[in-house]
């Protein structure tokens, strides 16, 4: 079993604290430590030189690995997440337009050739066996739209939370590529969590269930939602094949774990904090952890 914290690389409070600290034990090393270096008639002017040499040669590799390191990881992983996440924006407007072409475009092209075989029918019985013929045709144009909508934003998770859109969603999930898909939910009724919450955790449940179907090759996939008066909790596992978290995270960074890191960035964006148990064989457990800074939310 190999488990993947995907929390933030840098905390700017503890590192800060982390920097004090070294800071006072180093200068109070140094200080302590001149009595036995310098001679008992030494200057002022030396020991403060001594001093700040020694501080230097202390601080300066142990900065550079705790800071700048750091620093220079975060700023290539921004760099790459936003490189990736315009080109995943490209292929989205790219699915998005070969959907409006060939579905959309064809089912109104089909409406507009119907419609003129409508207007040169020869009777009135004619023209109702057209007008049925257009109307089963417009249900099927008006399904596509609907389609399309929810796949960029399901109005039901503004209208009815984000329970209600992730019930529907593991509905049509498991109706579109027939996996064994169930949702449950341990949150008060007609609970309302804030609105970048209940974005950011529906978001995630759709990577994380499209990373079982298409990398997993998960036959069952579960999905739990869960709200405290501190906190929200999304899970979801599944029974695929696993992966290693060591070797992904030895992936070079144009070929890392591009869906792992924006799960990890959406919810590092709420202060939140997302972690992955997966199991070679056995299938892989994601937990997403967001506070809830107002616990008064509706």
């Amino acid at each position: 079993m190999s488990l993947l914290h995907v929390s933030a690389p840098v905390r700017p409070l503890r590192l800060f604290l982390s920097v004090l600290a070294l800071v006072f034990i180093v200068e109070a090393t140094v200080m302590l430590s001149l009595p036995w270096i310098l001679p008992a008639d030494s200057t002022p002017q030396l020991e403060a030189l001594v001093d700040a040499c020694g501080l230097t040669l202390v601080l300066a590799p142990l900065l550079w690995w705790l800071v700048i390191r750091p620093l220079q990881r975060l700023a290539a992983l921004r760099s790459l997440l936003v490189s990736q996440l315009l080109a995943a924006q490209e292929t989205e407007r790219r699915r998005m337009a070969h959907d409006l072409h060939d579905g959309l475009g064809q089912t109104l092209t089909t409406l507009t050739v119907g419609l003129r075989t409508l207007e040169e029918a020869p009777s009135l019985e004619t023209v109702k066996m057209y007008a049925r013929e257009l109307r089963r045709i417009g249900g099927e144009a008006h399904e596509e739209i609907r389609r399309l909508a929810r796949g960029l934003r399901p109005a039901v998770l503004d209208d009815l939370g984000l329970a209600a859109a992730l019930e529907r969603y593991v509905a049509d999930f498991r109706t579109a590529h027939g996996v064994d898909a169930s949702f449950t939910c341990n949150c008060p009724l007609e609970s309302r969590l804030p609105a970048e919450v209940e974005t950011t955790l529906y978001r995630i449940a759709q990577e994380a269930t499209m990373n079982a179907l298409r990398h997993g090759r998960a036959g069952r996939i579960e999905v739990a939602l869960e709200c405290g008066a501190k906190s929200a909790e999304l899970r979801v596992g599944d029974d695929g094949r696993g992966f290693d978290a060591g070797e992904v995270l030895r992936r070079p960074a144009a070929q890392g774990p591009f869906g792992l890191l924006s799960m990890r960035e959406r919810a590092e964006q709420l202060h939140g904090e997302a972690t992955i148990v997966s199991t070679i064989g056995v299938g892989t457990q994601v937990s997403v952890v967001v506070p809830l800074r107002d616990s008064n939310h509706d």
